[in-house]
């Protein structure tokens, strides 16, 4: 019989080397996991940017589009949370065989967009929203 005490005989354990090798694993598996949890914290962060964005623009659009009378026009300005934006009101220009129809009607379509930018000068990033909205023409009123 092997005496635990004494050492001798056969010992059963790992070996240095053995646990290098598990020890250089267990590392290289953490840092992979870390760098997903990196790129996912990345790709939250540019999709939480890219949603607000959307929504500044939309309701810059919602804006317009409540007015009841338009011309053509264009203002900018900025949100609290670091965002900028444009509007831009310009009369929707109809193809050329179609423009002596639409002179005729009692009503007329304007293109409304709204442009939201963000980021540093380098990589300034920007989402354009464009909807029309078609109004009663001031002479028939």
């Amino acid at each position: 019989m092997n005496n635990p005490v004494t050492g001798h005989g056969c010992q059963r354990g790992f070996t240095l080397l053995e646990v290098l090798l598990a020890v250089m694993i267990l590392g290289l598996s953490i840092t992979a996991i870390l760098y997903q949890f990196q790129v996912a914290l990345r790709a939250g962060s540019k999709s939480r940017e890219q949603s607000v964005a959307v929504m500044h623009a939309r309701e810059k659009l919602e804006e317009l589009k409540i007015q009841k009378e338009f011309t053509e026009s264009s203002e900018s300005g900025s949100f609290d949370d670091g965002y900028e934006w444009e509007t831009r009101v310009t009369p929707y220009s109809h193809s050329e065989e179609d423009e002596d129809t639409y002179e005729s009607l009692k009503h007329e379509t304007f293109e409304l967009q709204a442009i939201v930018t963000w980021g540093n000068d380098e990589r300034e990033k920007q989402v354009e929203l464009t909807t029309l909205k078609t109004v009663r023409k001031k002479k028939w009123d």
